[in-house]
């Protein structure tokens, strides 16, 4: 292959790369949430008071941003559960991720006898940090997510 072509192919591939690494919003992906019964695990959408809704996902890097990284990438992944205004349960934990990775994070939220019944919005979010640490540096590190479960007496 004679250089120019090569230097055209070469040209081209990096374009693509960087057309990819251009459309991907976020390094990361929470390619999965689920909500799911404390034993046997099951998954399950509807709790009782007293029960403890277990949370779970999965992480996994960004397709596109595989030719941008080559390090892990560290980061924060918060998840609250809430009825209205009112926070209910707080899961986090602070990881590192590699390209090929999958990473799964689990915890349980226990529903007090005393809660109130109906719907319970679980949001999941991943960042580079809390912003308090992170400074001007603070980034949220993949798209945030969203999953409701029911609360019956």
């Amino acid at each position: 292959m004679s250089s120019m072509k090569k230097a055209a192919l070469t040209l081209s591939l990096t374009a693509l790369a960087l057309l990819a690494l251009a459309q991907a919003t976020y390094p990361l992906v929470i390619t999965s949430v689920e909500t799911k019964d404390y034993f046997p695990g099951n998954p399950r959408t509807t709790f009782r008071r007293g029960e403890i809704v277990v949370i779970e996902t999965k992480i996994e890097v960004a397709p596109a941003y595989y030719y941008y990284y080559v390090a892990p990438i560290s980061y924060l992944q918060i998840i609250t559960m809430w009825y209205g205004n009112s926070m209910m349960g707080l899961l986090l934990t602070r990881a590192r991720i590699a390209l090929g990775e999958t990473k799964t994070f689990g915890g349980g939220i226990g529903i007090r006898l005393t809660d109130p019944i109906g719907t319970y919005k679980i949001e999941f979010y991943v960042w580079n940090g809390f912003p308090s640490e992170m400074g001007r540096n603070w980034r949220p590190l993949a798209d945030n997510r969203t999953a409701f479960i029911t609360v019956t007496g």
